[in-house]
């Protein structure tokens, strides 16, 4: 069920994101796997366009019944993008942001959130020229750490390994791998034939995958995208291989003439601000 309460206000202590509304409550009273609770909060002095991810940070929530309805088991949430900024047009740009809170399901008897309260977090990539690093024809930067300004800025480092390169990785993988089985007892030839299978598992990629060095100490890096030579985001997801992550992407095999552009997270970037809601009505 979902109910807007464009007129509700809440309190978020800051100027620049005030006078925040409640936009919309969805609660799932449930016994399964689905039951929480999410009311979505429209920020109207903080542009959609400027907002490329956020999250949202409860500290407490409690409903009418006393009922906590903070999950101590969920680890600290991840940002969450809001979509690609470079699709939304005029209008949808300079629409309000919105960030959702997540909370568990209340209890049945209740009727209103009497109070929840934590921080909001925007990634604003505007904010920061060393948020975004784009680097042209990147399948034929290999060898060496990528050069430019804004991963040396965030303290990034991407490699994208040659041929030789993954050779020695697999072989230094290898190495430990026979080290460790020898620990443990195995026999020469079990030995072989455990490292022997843990090799042909290391680095396979499908066509189109790409295989990469990345040192981000600072966990800066917000996502990876691919861009065509028009201009288009290809999305990326990432995965960890064997200490080296893998892209891999649904919208075609990257070109040579395609730019790699990694969106960072910074000290100027990141807008984090309190907030406190009361009694919210459930619907």
């Amino acid at each position: 069920m979902k109910r807007a309460f464009a007129s509700m206000s809440i309190v978020l202590f800051a100027a620049s994101l005030s006078a925040q509304t409640v936009r919309q409550v969805n609660d799932r009273r449930t016994k399964g796997s689905f039951s929480q609770l999410t009311i979505t909060i429209e920020l109207p002095k903080v542009k959609a366009g400027d907002v490329a991810a956020s999250r949202v940070l409860v500290a407490a929530a409690v409903d009418d019944t006393g009922r906590n309805l903070v999950d101590a088991s969920e680890a600290e949430p991840r940002f969450e993008s809001h979509g690609r900024m470079a699709a939304l047009d005029a209008e949808e740009s300079a629409r309000p942001a919105t960030v959702m809170v997540t909370l568990k399901s209340p209890d049945r008897k209740a009727t209103r959130v009497k109070e929840v309260r934590g921080n909001v977090e925007l990634y604003m990539p505007g904010r920061d020229p060393n948020s975004v690093a784009e680097i042209p024809k990147f399948l034929s930067v290999t060898g060496k750490p990528m050069a430019n300004r804004a991963l040396s800025a965030n303290g990034v480092e991407i490699t994208l390994l040659t041929p030789a390169q993954l050779d020695a990785e697999r072989k230094r993988l290898g190495e430990a791998k026979r080290k460790a089985a020898k620990e443990s007892g195995y026999d020469a030839a079990d030995i072989e034939s455990v490292v022997t299978e843990y090799m042909k598992s290391l680095f396979t990629t499908e066509e189109g995958e790409v295989l990469l060095r990345i040192k981000d100490p600072g966990k800066r890096i917000q996502e990876i995208s691919y861009v065509d030579a028009g201009g288009e985001a290809k999305h990326v997801s990432m995965r960890d291989a064997s200490g080296l992550t893998l892209l891999s992407t649904w919208e075609g095999k990257p070109q040579p003439d395609w730019k790699l552009r990694v969106s960072m997270t910074t000290a100027k970037n990141v807008v984090r601000q309190a907030f406190a809601l009361t009694d919210v009505p459930l619907p």
